[in-house]
């Protein structure tokens, strides 16, 4: 199972070493429970294999599912026990501490598989599903063994009765010796009034000059002669019981022990396979913890060779790691870093290569989510001072000789991280050579990260396809590092000013300045003019961003206000309908009615109705028929003799609704009117004057509108299954809802999932202005599944 797990050797230990990954293994040991994941730890390495990678990082990504509900308390405790089962195998014997580890063993194994199968983790349930279980046995041991390391009295019957017997004897002895002590006649004769034993047996002290009138048998003395220890006679054969019930005991509890052994002993392999698991998952938790601490996440993986880096931080750095955002493979394949020294070029080349390292172990990256990380066959680095006085090598010769061993193994599946190439020797001959090193490593499709202080390579990289340039930014105005690495252009060594900051005479700094060559000297000004240009570009472009944001939530918002608008329109519409046709039901109603009765009257042949009968249903009809016309007639009527005007409080008779007039009749007669929180285009003949009592009247509408709406609003919202688009927008509207009505809090029920609905509605929440604070559920109420919300 190591094999397949610790990945392909692709990297020599000297790589490893000079990338810091041993830096990395040691701050995850930190977070292992035993031994067994320390060991898997430990034998660690990247690894090539895409598949293997991905499930590290799946496995990962479970364990750190598994640990927002608690930590995997079953690995504590556990021990490596791979020399006790080899023991017990070839027939040996284990003792009681040892068969408590064992059981602590068995009892993991049951809990990790359970632990996996409870949660939804497939890769996880997959590895705990290879555990083998044996109840019986983790049965028999417990009852047989304590947590002290010693046999308990039910391990056997035998055992039981042997250790009861000794028990009531020592009993018995010591209430004799208690009454002998406590005797007037024998006080005078003791040293101290105390029962006390000598090589397993029970004495009382006896004063040196009355040995002799204490018949038994003397066991010891003290250092000064003073005090022996005598055994009395009456206990003698009572002691001497006890020491035949020892000898017992001790061959009952290695009969109990031998068959624990060989059960042990038949459940051995097991058991190793089992240690073996154990560790392993150990291992997996001890990855997601420190996923945790460090705040980093699931790189997106690829053997295309891309590296996109966003935000990404050296893990040895701890909080003051300075971010990078790192590109590579995609448009370019060699990345040429310039600038000065001590201004973070060395740390940005490791932090690139310990980054592919770490998850090519399947560790999530301190970087932002979605950074992108190729897996490599191989990783070469040279870096720092090689020198070698045994070999007889300069610093340069060293280099030289890693660059030429780097030459002949790399491809297109390599990354190759070189720290100041071309140093260490003539910088024309080294610049040459640098120049002849990158050409060939551009042949041969390798992705390079290279550091240097040559001018030609940066001009390499302006003249050549897939080759670009970066720098680490230097603060013209402190003169100092910023550590922020900016691709796209060219840095500058700032020996000058640097010089300077250190105290070299200005005079000195000036002259130097005169020697430098007139090409050398407009090339920096140009760098210095463009790094100038880039950063007010850069300012400016935060600042289109800002401003961007800004109209982009309030375009959103009045989105949302412009759908409010048009759902509450449609509701007054619906109820204007509502009503019409109740009122057109009545009037047909009232007229079928009128009908009938005319009908029966002229039904009666025998007796014909009279005059004033038929003349009152006739009225009644025709009083139904023109009931609609009459009464619009007269609105229309009572409208035309009144002047309506803006300001004016009207009612719209259609609808039944009450309002005021913000605007006179347009062109074609109509006149908008607002109507709550709506603005409507009504014709003038259809709305009439009304004592519309002004803003007592619109107070109480909005008192009812809240009211209608604080008695169907719920206190919670249920977003699980959409996506985040549709769920911001829906709680977008639900807190606006909730704002109004006066809800102190409210919870959003998104579930667990990845997190990526969760994070997305964190994220929007932070800068909602309805929003106070908010917080995950406790763990009964839903937890991480649950967002708790306090409204301003």
């Amino acid at each position: 199972m190591n094999d397949i797990r610790q990945g392909e050797k692709i990297l020599n230990p000297k790589t490893l070493k000079k990338l810091e990954f041993d830096k990395i293994q040691k701050q995850l040991l930190d977070y292992t429970f035993f031994e067994g994941g320390r060991k898997k730890i430990l034998a660690m390495k990247p690894s090539s294999n895409y598949e293997l990678v991905i499930r590290l990082l799946d496995e990962t990504e479970e364990a750190m599912e598994i640990l927002r509900y608690g930590r995997p308390e079953f690995l504590s405790g556990l021990k490596v026990l791979d020399d006790q089962l080899k023991r017990v195998k070839a027939g040996g014997l284990l003792n009681a501490a040892e068969l408590w580890d064992i059981y602590c063993l068995l009892s993991a194994s049951r809990k990790a598989v359970k632990c996996m199968k409870s949660y939804n983790c497939s890769r996880l349930s997959r590895l705990a599903a290879g555990i083998e279980i044996n109840s019986d046995l983790e049965k028999k041991l417990h009852k047989a063994v304590s947590h002290e390391g010693a046999l308990r009295d039910d391990a056997s019957p035998a055992l039981k009765n042997i250790r009861n017997q000794i028990n009531s004897i020592r009993l018995r002895i010591r209430e004799y010796l208690q009454e002998f002590i406590r005797s007037g006649n024998n006080q005078k004769m003791l040293q101290d009034l105390l029962v006390t034993e000598r090589d397993g047996r029970y004495v009382v002290p006896v004063k040196q000059e009355y040995r002799n009138e204490v018949k038994g048998v003397v066991h010891d003395e003290s250092a000064s002669g003073a005090t022996v220890f005598v055994e009395p006679l009456a206990v003698v054969e009572q002691n001497n019981r006890i020491r035949g019930l020892q000898i017992e005991e001790r061959r009952e509890i290695e009969r109990i022990l031998r068959d624990l052994s060989q059960a042990v002993a038949s459940f051995a392999l097991e058991l190793i396979y089992n240690l073996d698991i154990l560790g392993e998952l150990d291992c997996i938790f001890a990855r997601a913890q420190m996923a945790y601490k460090t705040n980093s996440y699931r790189p997106c993986i690829n053997t295309s060779g891309v590296i996109d880096i966003s935000r990404g931080k050296h893990p040895l750095l701890g909080e003051k790691a300075v971010p990078l955002d790192i590109k590579l493979g995609e448009d370019f394949d060699i990345l040429v870093i310039t600038g000065p020294n001590t201004g973070g070029k060395t740390v940005a080349l490791k932090t690139i290569g310990l980054l592919c390292l770490m998850a090519m172990s399947g560790l999530f990256i301190p970087a932002r989510e979605n950074s992108r990380i190729s897996i490599f066959k191989s990783v070469f680095i040279d870096i720092g001072d090689e020198q070698s006085i045994e070999q007889s090598l300069s610093t340069f010769s060293s280099h030289m000789s890693n660059i030429i061993t780097i030459l002949e193994q790399v491809d297109e599946r390599s990354l190759v991280l070189l720290d100041e190439l071309g140093a260490g020797t003539d910088p024309v001959e080294g610049a040459v050579l640098a120049r002849v090193i990158l050409e060939e490593l551009r042949d041969k499709k390798a992705k390079v990260v290279i550091t240097t202080h040559q001018s030609e390579l940066k001009t390499f990289a302006y003249q050549n396809d897939r080759v670009e340039n970066a720098c680490v930014e230097f603060d013209p105005i402190t003169l100092k590092p910023t550590y922020k690495l900016t691709i796209g252009m060219p840095g500058q060594s700032n020996a000058f000013e640097i010089a300077s900051r250190l105290g070299l005479k200005r005079s000195l700094v000036q002259k130097a300045k005169e020697m430098l060559p007139e090409r050398e000297m407009e090339i920096g000004n140009m760098i210095r003019q463009l790094q100038e240009s880039r950063r007010n570009l850069d300012v400016s472009s935060r600042e289109i961003e800002i401003l961007k944001e800004q109209l982009l939530k309030e375009r959103e918002f009045i989105e949302k206000e412009k759908q409010k608008l048009y759902l509450a329109k449609e509701e007054i519409l619906s109820r204007a309908r509502e009503e019409a046709k109740q009122y057109l039901a009545g009037v047909k109603r009232e007229a079928d009615e009128a009908i009938k009765e005319l009908k029966e009257l002229l039904k009666k042949k025998e007796q014909p109705p009279k005059w004033h009968e038929i003349e009152t249903a006739r009225r009644k009809l025709k009083e139904v028929n023109s009931k609609q016309k009459t009464g619009f007639a007269e609105r229309n009527k009572t409208k035309v003799e009144q002047e309506i005007k803006a300001g004016d409080y009207v009612l719209i008779e259609d609808i039944n609704q009450n309002g005021y007039v913000l605007e006179g009749p347009n062109s074609q007669g109509e006149m908008v009117i607002q109507v709550g929180a709506l603005k409507l285009s009504v014709k003038k003949e259809l709305i009439k004057k009304s004592d519309f009592p002004g803003e007592k009247g619109l107070k109480q509408y909005n008192q009812s509108y809240h009211l209608e709406k604080a008695r169907h609003i719920s206190k919670e919202i249920d977003v699980r299954g959409k996506t985040v688009e549709d769920a911001l927008i829906e709680i977008d509207k639900y807190l606006d809802d909730a704002n109004l009505v006066g809800l102190d809090s409210v919870r959003i029920i998104h579930g667990k999932g990845t997190g990526t609905l969760r994070a997305a509605i964190h994220g929007y929440l932070k800068n909602h202005p309805h929003v106070k604070d908010f917080k995950d559920a406790i763990r009964e109420e839903g937890g991480f599944g649950v967002t708790v919300i306090r409204l301003v």
